[in-house]
């Protein structure tokens, strides 16, 4: 039984596209982070740094200023560095103190950004509406500029490495149609029950495995460069949180609960490629469907559902379920839900993803 398992996984680990999309999608987040270590810089006192020097001044300029983040807090970053603002040749002036502040509780971004003087606090309805939840949540302060851009590139990973898990995938039962491999299969002790579960575990086990291994490479560069500073800060400081729905309160809390969705997302993917993979004779035909599945809970949200003219209650829970599915899976901390919502949409992608997996095996045992 073991033998079709290990079989399986090597089909699957012998498909070139596969590594070569994991390469090339891991070589761009650490180019890309590169990049951003050399083009980092930050102004402290009037003197510039750039690099790996700038984030360890801007680490240390944060660790001052860590606890409660209070009305008193962000007056005494301006006092002590005033607004940040663009110069003239569009070079940044300020460092993640006052730009955090600035960005935040300010209008600067409804300005051009490069006239300090045209800065101003929000007020009123603007500082309630915009600023307020940052001082009513108890929020940790402490340095997440790196983190902010880790929660950006998992999400982009993760979507795109489901693209490159479909590639590898879809062929598992097309495959045996197209070579003629599928009766002898079916005729052998095991093939029409516990080997058909052995082809489904292969393929599910690759994709956790796989996905586990790029979320611990994004972890190994993203801590080579910006350290552990931050991960015991608050999840709301985060541009990819929001605290109007369910999010883990620190920041390792939150990466360590995308992680989850990632790996359910890579589950779910698993469950509806092989159950298409099973209805298809061809395995290009399996990846088109494949493919056209798990874009079209983007084409219903942006386009079909604004479309049709659907009751209100049944487009509501229309949208749930696309929102459950692997592509919205991963950034499902930016909708807002809330703890039981985000319970009903784990319920209904594990139902899909098993629905799937039932659906390839009879599908195959029976055609």
């Amino acid at each position: 039984m073991w033998t079709i398992w290990k079989e399986e996984l090597y089909k699957i680990k012998s498909r070139k596209i596969i590594w070569l999309g994991v390469f090339l999608l891991l070589a761009f987040a650490t180019i890309r982070l590169y990049n951003e270590c050399c083009h980092y810089t930050t102004t402290i006192d009037e003197t510039v740094y750039r690099g790996q020097e700038a984030i360890r001044q801007d680490k240390a300029l944060a660790s001052r200023y860590l606890g409660l983040l209070t009305e008193d807090t962000i007056a005494q970053i301006y006092k002590d560095y005033g607004f940040f603002y663009y110069d003239a040749n569009g070079n940044a002036i300020g460092n993640y103190l006052n730009r955090f502040v600035t960005e935040e509780f300010t209008n600067f971004l409804q300005t051009d950004g490069n006239n300090p003087d045209e800065i101003h606090f929000r007020e009123g309805a603007e500082w309630e509406h915009n600023c307020a939840y940052l001082l009513e949540n108890e929020v940790r302060f402490d340095y997440v500029y790196g983190w902010n851009d880790f929660a950006e590139m998992y999400v982009l990973i993760i979507l795109a490495l489901f693209v490159v898990l479909i590639l590898g995938l879809s062929p598992v039962f097309a495959e045996e149609y197209q070579l003629k491999t599928a009766d002898i299969l079916r005729t052998t002790r095991r093939g029409r029950a516990s080997g058909i579960w052995m082809k489904i575990l292969a393929s599910a086990c690759f994709a956790v495995a796989l996905t586990l291994g790029a979320c611990a490479y994004l972890w190994g560069i993203y801590l080579a460069v910006y350290g552990v500073q931050g991960l015991d800060a608050s999840s709301i400081l985060l541009n990819f949180a929001t605290p109007f729905g369910y999010c883990p309160e620190s920041v390792l809390g939150f990466f360590l609960y995308i992680t989850c969705l990632g790996i359910i997302g890579a589950l779910l993917l698993t469950g509806m490629v092989a159950g298409i993979s099973a209805a298809c004779h061809s395995p290009f035909l399996a990846l088109i469907l494949a493919l056209s599945g798990y874009l079209f809970p983007v084409v219903w949200i942006k386009i079909l559902g604004r479309m049709l003219p659907l009751d209100m209650a049944l487009s509501r829970i229309i949208s749930h379920f696309m929102t459950s599915m692997p592509i919205y899976l991963p950034m499902s901390t930016g909708f807002g839900f809330s703890a039981n919502q985000m319970a009903l949409h784990l319920c209904i992608a594990l139902a899909v993803g098993a629905g799937g997996m039932f659906t390839g095996y009879y599908r195959f045992r029976r055609h």
